[in-house]
């Protein structure tokens, strides 16, 4: 019998398994999948390279850049490239590009001139301590133009949402935090910057970096799974989660057409909360509900790749947003080739478009040519494509990224309190703290501790503990094939 079993072998669960293996204890991680890292995942086609997901880490990222070092992976990674200069945003049906720092962004031109006397009365708005979504924080603080021409878009590229939907302690809570501390946003950057310098002001996007690893984000789970050599059994679902007689857990783990039992001290659940849902279906039922009213629209992932000269645009950007207001059929594109090196052969560009999330939740649903058609179709217009593309790739996540909206904080304190009572089961994954990888891997990790925390606590003697008598209950591991077995 397992110590501790991980459901889920996606970024959450692979790095919860390697410090709690690290740390000495016996780890066993299952998930249905042919290949770790879930939804992180790179591929290779024909010289480019595709993220099927995730595609980046925005550092300082202490938990993230200790496990990047602790795998040897620096000298794997890139970070972004100096050529990726501006942000693009689309206003009036054309890309416009926007600075980064703070007086030139309150100053530019993208901005009405009305719209930028409204963003400078900021610091004079009265403060309002409740959770509200982001679109009632930000109109109510900086006015309508920055809601519809930045944040709107800013939400839909970061979490395919939609900002009158989300809540603002969950989606952006420094934000919030500065206007529950200072009295204003402006107030507090002020603030932070003459109180640490100006380099450590909260949220001044000259401290952030944004970084990736040679053969693309899936370098790093692939990279614990190799920790866990052994540990790790792709291919098996895991389609039951019961107590056990004498303490523990029992997991029903089906592999191609055989179900088996096998048995753990601890179980961590590392899914997405509607998969959480239907494996804990049989545990909890007012867990089960809990995670399952978490809405997660589809989104679709288009990659497109072009030679140089097909495109007219000098693709010298992170990317390209584009507000809900202009009615365009993709939430926006990275321009891949440009944001990171050898993301495309020498000569040709990469593209990465997201399509459908809380916006357009129907097209993330049409068909692979449909969706390539669509893309194509915003590249001739807003980047000057000029030519069909080389390569054409989609992938369809029918659930995309969780979306907390205002009665989130209380839905994860009912799901908090109901699991405390089932000693030994733990959740970790990208609805408690955020989507990123950094923050996944930060939740994670304080999964992990709380986890040796249990077992520590479990291994000191208890006269009221009874010793489990192994010889009268029937218990099932793992084989060197990877197939559930029955031992003795």
């Amino acid at each position: 019998m397992a110590e501790v079993i991980v459901i889920g072998a996606g970024i959450s669960g692979l790095t919860a398994a390697h410090l709690l293996h690290a740390g000495g204890h016996d780890v066993t991680v299952f998930d249905q999948g042919d290949m770790p890292g879930g939804r992180m995942r790179s591929e290779r086609i024909d010289g480019f390279l595709m993220e099927h997901g995730a595609n980046s880490i925005m550092t300082p990222a202490p938990a993230a850049e200790t496990l990047v070092a602790q795998l040897g992976l620096d000298p794997e990674k890139v970070t972004r490239s100096a050529a990726a200069r501006w942000r693009y945003l689309v206003r009036g049906g054309r890309m416009r590009g926007l600075p980064l720092q703070p007086y030139r962004f309150l100053l530019c031109d993208f901005f009405s001139l009305p719209g930028r006397l409204r963003m400078l009365m900021e610091p004079f708005v009265p403060a309002q301590h409740d959770d509200e979504t982001v679109a009632g924080f930000v109109r109510r603080r900086f006015g309508g133009e920055l809601l519809d021409y930045v944040v709107d878009p800013l939400v839909a590229g970061l979490l395919a949402g939609d900002p009158e939907q989300l809540s603002v302690d969950a989606a952006f809570p420094q934000l919030k935090q500065l206007e529950r501390c200072a009295g204003s946003v402006i107030g507090g950057i002020i603030k932070s910057r003459f109180r640490h310098g100006a380099k450590a002001a909260v949220g001044d996007p000259r401290r952030r970096v944004l970084s990736s690893f040679r053969q693309g984000l899936g370098t790093l789970p692939r990279a614990v799974a190799q920790r866990l050599t052994g540990r790790v059994f792709l291919g098996h679902r895991v389609e039951a989660v019961h107590h056990r007689a004498g303490g523990g857990y029992r997991v029903k783990v089906r592999h191609g057409s055989v179900a088996q039992w096998t048995a753990a001290d601890s179980i961590i659940v590392a899914l997405p909360a509607y998969a959480a849902a239907a494996v804990l279906c049989n545990l909890d039922q007012r867990i089960t509900g809990a995670l399952a009213e978490i809405r997660h629209p589809p989104l679709a992932v288009v990659f497109l790749g072009y030679r140089a000269q097909s495109i007219a645009h000098r693709l010298d950007g992170v990317g390209v947003l584009t507000p809900a207001v202009e009615k365009r059929s993709a939430l926006g594109m990275l321009f891949s080739s440009t944001l990171f090196a050898e993301r495309a052969p020498p000569e040709h560009v990469a593209l990465t478009a997201f399509v459908g999330g809380a916006r357009q939740p129907q097209l993330a649903l049409l068909k692979p040519d449909e969706l390539q058609d669509l893309v194509h179709g915003e590249v001739q217009h807003l980047l000057g494509g000029r030519a069909a593309p080389l390569i054409a790739r989609t992938h369809c996540w029918r659930y995309g990224l969780p979306q907390p909206g205002l009665d989130h904080a209380q839905r994860l304190g009912e799901i908090a309190m109901c699991v405390t009572e089932h000693a030994g089961l733990f959740l970790t994954g990208n609805y408690f703290s955020g989507v990123s990888t950094a923050a996944c891997i930060e939740q994670a990790v304080s999964t992990a501790h709380r986890v040796e925390h249990y077992l520590a606590a479990q291994s000191e003697p208890a006269p009221w503990r009874c010793a489990r008598n192994v010889s009268n209950s029937r218990r099932f591991d793992l084989d060197q094939n990877h197939h559930v077995q029955s031992g003795g």
